[in-house]
């Protein structure tokens, strides 16, 4: 045999490889991980929509003794029923903002409607006929027994 060619050993290969192979598998898997993550629905948090209520028997006694004070005043024609729809409307929105932490005092009747808290928006539209209706329509006694309905049963 003519002269054996010498073997040669496989060629190393350069590090740049080697870091740029595992940077292209981390940048993948990533990419899988956040693809898996972004397109999950949200979870679903029980408590999101129910307020946290705080409505102690002492705040209840207090709101209470405020819609007596609108009832005898409005039996002995102090106040009329326009000034009692709103001054109901007033302290419910109160005992509600202090209870529960919704800002119902600013709030209108079609956001009252969109929180938890249903009872207060009936009994918000319950003072409405009364707060921008005219002298002497409104029935009064319905509003005084919707205010003590919220703050008597409701929380």
């Amino acid at each position: 045999m003519p002269a054996d060619t010498p073997f040669y050993g496989p060629l190393a290969y350069s590090g740049f490889w080697l870091f740029l192979g595992l940077a292209l598998a981390a940048a993948a898997v990533g990419w899988v991980g956040y693809a898996v993550v972004s397109t999950r629905p949200p979870r679903p948090v029980a408590d999101a929509s129910i307020p946290r209520f705080h409505a102690s028997p002492g705040l209840r006694r207090v709101y209470l003794g405020r819609i007596e004070e609108i009832a005898e005043l409005l039996e002995a024609g102090e106040i009329g029923s326009r000034t009692a729809a709103q001054e109901l409307s007033r302290i419910v929105r109160g005992f509600v903002q202090e209870a529960t932490g919704v800002g119902a005092s600013r709030m209108t009747l079609e956001e009252l409607r969109r929180q938890p808290v249903p009872a207060v928006a009936a009994a918000v539209e319950r003072f409405y006929p009364g707060e921008f209706s005219a002298p002497g329509e409104p029935d009064a006694e319905a509003a005084l027994g919707a205010a003590r309905t919220v703050v008597g049963s409701w929380i």
